[in-house]
């Protein structure tokens, strides 16, 4: 996943959007309306392709979006009948549901993308540690997002080694099982060698001796950042009331 900070969101501090990720997500996970759901994934693609969002596995994610609603169109028979043939039916609920929960997924994954990719983890740590979080605490999301490149290029690793040995890895189901379970079992043992060495290396520097630690460049919230939460937090709670207003419903 791509961790380098884009022009235009390197402006904020990184509590106010790991703020607005929280705000975002909870009124996401609050709307059923299809129509409105449709409206919030376009605003999130559009925010994914400003900022240069990608994401590990784009295509595998948009995939299983796509499956989720198929599974919903295929399986969920509730509401009005508009097609059938043989034994499959499709429904108004089949369809509504489908949209709203691939919606909700593709929304939620791919809003955490641009966070990642709009904040550095040493500006997140910093900021945590600014604000007076405990410093052991507020490194652990940004190591966690530092090993995410990490595990990324070590599966590359391990699946380039299992194809040079002969592993075929097609595209079936039966491929994917296979390629599973011969890739995941080596990268995780070698991402957490990594671990490892570098859970000893912050031992050796004495770190988490100390209650306090110093900041060569401390990132403190400023009237725009409180501002901005402000604004986001209103604009959060007047769109929940507007998609659960029964008179603004769509569908």
């Amino acid at each position: 996943m791509s961790v380098a900070p884009m022009a235009g969101g390197d402006k904020l501090n990184p509590i106010s959007k790991a703020l607005l990720l929280v705000m975002c997500s909870t009124l996401v996970l609050l709307i059923s309306n299809p129509v409105h759901m449709s409206v919030i994934v376009v605003c999130v693609l559009i925010a994914k392709e400003r900022y240069r969002a990608r994401g590990v596995m784009t295509k595998g994610i948009i995939g299983f979006a796509a499956t989720i609603f198929l599974a919903q169109v295929i399986f969920n028979h509730s509401g009005d009948e508009l097609a059938s043939w043989s034994a499959l039916a499709v429904t108004t609920g089949g369809i509504y549901d489908g949209i709203s929960i691939a919606g909700k997924f593709l929304s939620l994954i791919m809003m955490s993308w641009v966070f990642v990719a709009t904040t550095t983890p040493s500006e997140l740590s910093s900021a945590l540690t600014t604000a007076g979080f405990p410093y052991r605490y507020a490194f652990l999301p940004a190591l966690s997002m530092r090993f995410v490149p990490v595990f990324r290029f070590e599966l590359a690793t391990v699946r380039d080694a299992q194809v040079t040995r002969g592993m075929r890895l097609d595209k079936s189901l039966r491929g994917i099982v296979r390629s599973a379970r011969y890739t995941t079992t080596p990268m995780l043992m070698t991402a957490m060698s990594k671990v490892n060495f570098l859970a000893a290396s912050m031992a050796g520097r004495g770190f988490g001796m100390h209650e306090r630690r110093t900041q060569l460049k401390p990132l403190r919230m400023t009237a725009f950042d409180l501002a901005f939460t402000a604004f986001s937090a209103a604009m959060v709670v007047l769109a929940y009331f507007v998609t659960s207003c029964p008179t603004l419903q769509v569908v």
